[in-house]
């Protein structure tokens, strides 16, 4: 039996699973390999033999009950998908554009000296304290110092609105910044708003080490894995206030 990349049918299933609302761009034979080419550099390869529905096993596994690390691949994945589908259809109207890495905010006192910190991507859940169900319509916000994070890619909303394609899993990807210390420690806030629920924030502290460009990979190691947002529901009768 002949030996194949099975991430090539992965993320081709993947591409038509982000698709499925937008028929005209799935039957683009070019534009749908533009995509995969663009994700398949940025995933490793997985060499498998051949088999027949291995396919459907490989990228439908992440129901309820199933590892926590297989559905943050699939979740990883489809973000992936998904920047890839914007990218190339932003840059469709100039054939062969190159693609710009977004910008990196540069504090004005330190404009050549400064490293950059690549921030890594999150991803989350906002669920009900009582019971544990994913929430879903929860707007959740990343800040640093009090203020919104700007999205390091276009795609990756802040705020996140939790909805049920996703079981109410959130993420994020904060563009980065720059700083003459080589380690730095950043604090991320995150709050939780919905009607139903009582307000909700935490925090957590991200260490990064100084580099002397923008890193533009998605890499699995890499991703924060956020513990659950435990909202708690708010008592009858008692709205926002």
């Amino acid at each position: 039996m002949k030996l194949k990349n099975y991430q090539e049918d992965v993320v081709l299933r993947a591409i038509e699973i982000a698709l499925e609302d937008d028929q005209e761009l799935l039957r683009d034979e070019d534009f749908v390999n533009d995509v995969a080419a663009f994700v398949l550099n940025r995933v490793p390869p997985r060499y498998v033999m051949s088999e027949r529905g291995f396919l459907r096993l490989a990228l439908e596994h992440a129901d309820e009950g199933q590892a926590d690390e297989s559905l943050a691949n699939v979740i990883e994945l489809m973000m992936l998908v998904n920047r890839g589908v914007e990218l190339v259809r932003t840059r469709r109207p100039r054939v062969k554009a190159a693609t710009v890495a977004a910008p990196v905010r540069v504090a004005s006192d330190q404009p050549e000296l400064a490293l950059v910190h690549n921030y890594p991507q999150f991803i989350g859940r906002v669920v009900e304290a009582s019971t544990g169900a994913p929430v879903y319509g929860a707007v959740v916000t990343m800040t640093v110092a009090g203020d919104a994070l700007p999205a390091a890619h276009s795609g990756w909303e802040n705020p996140y609105v939790t909805h049920e394609l996703t079981r109410g899993h959130f993420s994020f990807w904060p563009q980065g910044t720059t700083h003459r210390d080589e380690q730095l420690d950043t604090v991320f806030g995150f709050s939780v708003a919905h009607p139903d629920f009582l307000p909700f924030s935490t925090s957590a502290t991200i260490a990064t080490k100084g580099a002397f460009r923008h890193d533009d990979t998605l890499l699995g190691a890499d991703i924060v894995s956020l513990p659950p947002f435990m909202i708690a529901r708010r008592a009858p009768g008692r709205g926002i206030a």
